[in-house]
């Protein structure tokens, strides 16, 4: 029940943080606001993962807390599918593609970077 509760809060202040940052960005034409928060999250989970995996922590909240629940919570599949679907819908297949390539190819980018800078670092 504790990894539940620490899930559920650390996706409280992950959806949150979410909403604060929509609200700061305009997201009438392209979804900055979205791919800035997956952005943002897949850098934070490699990091949880990269460091989780060379401490081995007493304190077991905070993977859960931080990975599954803030993570979670913060970032967003089914917006970044949905934005695709609506160009799709309206026919601007340009949009479409060039907002799916920046989000998937620009994420891996992002963890490939995160990944090499911190590896060194976290050993």
């Amino acid at each position: 029940m504790k990894k539940v509760a620490v899930v559920a809060l650390g996706g409280i202040a992950g959806s949150l943080a979410r909403w604060v940052i929509s609200l700061a960005m305009d997201e009438k034409g392209f979804p900055w606001a979205t791919l800035t928060v997956n952005y943002i999250g897949s850098v934070i989970l490699i990091t949880v993962l990269l460091y989780a995996k060379h401490h081995k922590d007493q304190r077991w909240w905070w993977r859960p807390a931080l990975g599954s629940g803030f993570c979670g919570g913060f970032t967003t599949y089914s917006t970044f599918a949905l934005k695709v679907d609506r160009y799709f819908a309206v026919h601007d297949y340009t949009s479409a593609l060039s907002y799916a390539a920046a989000s998937l190819i620009g994420t891996y980018i992002l963890v490939l970077i995160t990944h090499e800078l911190l590896k060194k670092k976290l050993v």
